[in-house]
Protein backbone atom coordinates (compact mmCIF):
# COMPACT_ATOMS: atom_id res chain seq x y z
CA UNK A 1 0.00 0.00 0.00
CA UNK A 2 1.56 3.35 -0.91
CA UNK A 3 1.56 6.78 1.54
CA UNK A 4 -1.13 8.87 -0.50
CA UNK A 5 0.47 12.16 0.73
CA UNK A 6 4.01 11.30 0.00
CA UNK A 7 3.19 9.55 -3.41
CA UNK A 8 0.50 12.43 -4.67
CA UNK A 9 2.69 15.16 -3.74
CA UNK A 10 5.63 13.76 -5.58
CA UNK A 11 3.74 13.21 -8.56
CA UNK A 12 2.77 17.05 -8.45
CA UNK A 13 5.90 18.46 -7.44
CA UNK A 14 7.12 18.92 -11.10
CA UNK A 15 4.22 21.10 -11.45
CA UNK A 16 6.26 24.00 -9.36
CA UNK A 17 3.00 24.57 -7.14
CA UNK A 18 2.39 25.04 -3.67
CA UNK A 19 0.87 22.07 -2.70
CA UNK A 20 -0.95 21.09 0.38
CA UNK A 21 -2.39 17.70 2.20
CA UNK A 22 -5.49 17.83 3.29
CA UNK A 23 -5.03 21.53 4.56
CA UNK A 24 -5.18 25.30 3.02
CA UNK A 25 -2.47 27.60 3.96
CA UNK A 26 -2.89 30.72 6.21
CA UNK A 27 -2.01 33.78 7.03
CA UNK A 28 -1.09 36.71 5.22
CA UNK A 29 0.98 35.52 2.65
CA UNK A 30 -1.50 32.69 0.27
CA UNK A 31 0.33 31.72 -3.18
CA UNK A 32 -1.89 33.01 -6.22
CA UNK A 33 -1.96 29.78 -6.91
CA UNK A 34 -1.85 26.89 -5.07
CA UNK A 35 -2.88 22.74 -4.78
CA UNK A 36 -4.90 20.62 -2.08
CA UNK A 37 -5.60 17.21 -1.90
CA UNK A 38 -7.08 14.85 0.29
CA UNK A 39 -8.20 10.84 0.07
CA UNK A 40 -12.15 11.24 -0.14
CA UNK A 41 -12.08 7.40 0.94
CA UNK A 42 -10.98 3.99 0.69
CA UNK A 43 -12.94 0.79 -0.20
CA UNK A 44 -11.77 -3.03 -0.79
CA UNK A 45 -11.95 -3.28 -4.54
CA UNK A 46 -10.74 -7.04 -4.36
CA UNK A 47 -10.46 -9.33 -1.29
CA UNK A 48 -9.80 -13.18 -1.14
CA UNK A 49 -9.38 -15.36 1.97
CA UNK A 50 -10.53 -12.68 4.30
CA UNK A 51 -7.21 -10.69 2.82
CA UNK A 52 -7.65 -7.32 1.12
CA UNK A 53 -6.03 -7.39 -2.31
CA UNK A 54 -6.41 -4.23 -3.87
CA UNK A 55 -8.06 -0.93 -2.57
CA UNK A 56 -9.98 1.82 -4.76
CA UNK A 57 -8.46 4.92 -3.87
CA UNK A 58 -10.59 8.14 -4.40
CA UNK A 59 -8.27 11.28 -4.34
CA UNK A 60 -9.48 15.05 -4.45
CA UNK A 61 -7.33 17.41 -6.15
CA UNK A 62 -8.33 21.26 -6.10
CA UNK A 63 -6.80 23.75 -7.78
CA UNK A 64 -6.79 27.27 -6.17
CA UNK A 65 -6.46 30.16 -8.31
CA UNK A 66 -6.60 33.91 -8.70
CA UNK A 67 -6.45 34.11 -12.00
CA UNK A 68 -6.95 31.53 -15.06
CA UNK A 69 -6.21 27.86 -13.68
CA UNK A 70 -7.36 25.96 -17.34
CA UNK A 71 -3.45 25.03 -18.05
CA UNK A 72 -2.44 23.99 -14.67
CA UNK A 73 -5.97 21.67 -14.47
CA UNK A 74 -4.69 20.05 -17.60
CA UNK A 75 -1.39 19.47 -16.58
CA UNK A 76 -2.99 17.67 -13.19
CA UNK A 77 -5.37 15.45 -15.68
CA UNK A 78 -2.54 14.37 -17.77
CA UNK A 79 -0.33 13.94 -14.68
CA UNK A 80 -2.42 11.79 -13.02
CA UNK A 81 -4.02 9.91 -15.64
CA UNK A 82 0.18 9.19 -16.62
CA UNK A 83 0.89 7.79 -13.36
CA UNK A 84 -2.70 5.53 -13.36
CA UNK A 85 -5.31 7.44 -12.14
CA UNK A 86 -8.83 7.81 -13.76
CA UNK A 87 -10.27 10.77 -13.54
CA UNK A 88 -14.23 10.43 -12.19
CA UNK A 89 -15.19 13.76 -11.26
CA UNK A 90 -14.84 17.28 -11.93
CA UNK A 91 -15.93 20.87 -11.39
CA UNK A 92 -15.35 24.46 -10.53
CA UNK A 93 -16.94 25.19 -7.22
CA UNK A 94 -18.85 28.46 -7.15
CA UNK A 95 -16.97 31.38 -5.78
CA UNK A 96 -18.65 33.02 -2.95
CA UNK A 97 -18.48 36.09 -0.98
CA UNK A 98 -15.33 36.63 0.80
CA UNK A 99 -13.23 33.87 -1.43
CA UNK A 100 -10.05 35.25 -2.35
CA UNK A 101 -9.42 32.18 -4.68
CA UNK A 102 -11.26 30.63 -7.70
CA UNK A 103 -11.45 26.63 -7.42
CA UNK A 104 -11.67 23.52 -9.17
CA UNK A 105 -12.31 20.11 -7.88
CA UNK A 106 -11.26 17.32 -9.75
CA UNK A 107 -11.61 13.75 -8.60
CA UNK A 108 -9.57 10.32 -9.54
CA UNK A 109 -9.56 6.72 -8.55
CA UNK A 110 -6.61 4.20 -8.21
CA UNK A 111 -6.27 1.25 -7.63
CA UNK A 112 -3.92 0.56 -4.98
CA UNK A 113 -2.20 -3.79 -4.89
CA UNK A 114 -0.98 -5.25 -2.14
Amino acid sequence: MIDISEYITQLLEPLIQDIYFNTVPTGSNIPAQYITFLEVNANPELEAGDKELETGRLIQVNVWSKTNYHNLVEDIRNTMESAGYERTFEYDAPKQEGDSHFNKVLRFVFFDEY
